[in-house]
């Protein structure tokens, strides 16, 4: 045990654990794609993506737009929204508001 006069200097840095990812292949065109949304419940999320969203359908022809709001911004999408937008979208956002 340490006298009363000594201290004992603990590093609590550790390396940072790097998950594997692959992202998705890339989409050859926009054209005629299903595009998913998922808004983080940030003020201002739902008006960055519906600026997108309005941008994606003129200039690259996205066909249709599924939205998916989260009910708070700490919390992850429910599982069942993600296999929803995976399954019936081509490609996915999420927007970060503030």
């Amino acid at each position: 045990m340490p006298e009363s006069n000594e201290h004992i200097l603990v590093n609590p840095v550790t390396q940072p654990v790097i998950a594997p990812f692959n992202g998705a292949p890339r989409l050859a065109s926009l054209a005629g794609t299903r595009l998913g949304l998922i808004d983080d419940s940030k003020r201002n999320a739902d008006v960055l993506l519906e600026e997108l969203a309005d941008l994606l359908r003129t200039r690259y022809e996205i066909t249709t737009v599924k939205w998916h709001r989260k009910p708070s911004a700490s919390r992850p999408a429910e599982p069942s929204a993600i296999k929803e937008l995976a399954e019936e979208c081509d490609s996915v956002i999420i927007a970060i508001g503030d």
